[in-house]
């Protein structure tokens, strides 16, 4: 799978890509928000064969993706998980830290949910976030996404219980007749 956009492309994980992957996923400023990480090189390998694997099953639920600069570079990936209706989809996603406050972000989860929403026609999307994630929550703001939810001291983030914000957009389509 390639999710082409303008500065950017979205392709499944290969096996290739675990050191590009490595250097963001052992990041302590990239986990800071995630109830993952700092990865260690196995846990990094296992993730990508586990990616690998899931890309290659033909009914998949889960995209992995990475995200590829057009000159080749991968400075991050994209997750959607699609409900067992397939009418909703959580998206995630994890970038290098030398690529913050670029627009990279934004430009590959509206690439992923374009691609969400006109073929596998998914009407609600919904992404989560700490609330000390600005610019995370800018993010997803910017694609269109309001808050629609507050779970209090609901994960456990490296021995604090944490708060999880719940934004959502709804896809409205146009039906004829």
């Amino acid at each position: 799978m390639k999710l082409v956009a303008e500065r950017l492309y979205l392709r499944d994980f290969v096996p290739s890509d675990i050191d590009a992957v490595h250097e963001y996923a052992s990041s302590t400023e990239v986990v800071a928000h995630q109830e993952w990480g700092p990865n260690t090189i196995e846990q990094t390998r296992e993730y990508i064969a586990g990616c690998v694997f899931e890309n290659s099953l033909p009914e998949r639920t889960t995209l992995e993706l990475g995200a590829v600069l057009n000159d080749g570079r991968l400075i991050g990936g994209y997750r959607a998980t699609l409900s067992e209706s397939g009418t909703d989809a959580e998206i995630g996603y994890s970038l290098n830290p030398r690529y913050w406050h670029k627009g990279y972000g934004t430009e590959g989860a509206r690439r992923l949910i374009e691609y969400l929403t006109t073929e596998l026609h998914v009407r609600r999307i919904f992404a989560t976030s700490r609330p000390e994630n600005a610019a995370s929550i800018h993010v997803l703001e910017k694609l269109g996404m309001q808050q629609v939810d507050l779970y209090r001291k609901n994960v456990l983030i490296r021995g604090d219980w944490r708060d999880t914000l719940v934004f959502a957009v709804e896809i409205k389509r146009l039906t004829g007749g």
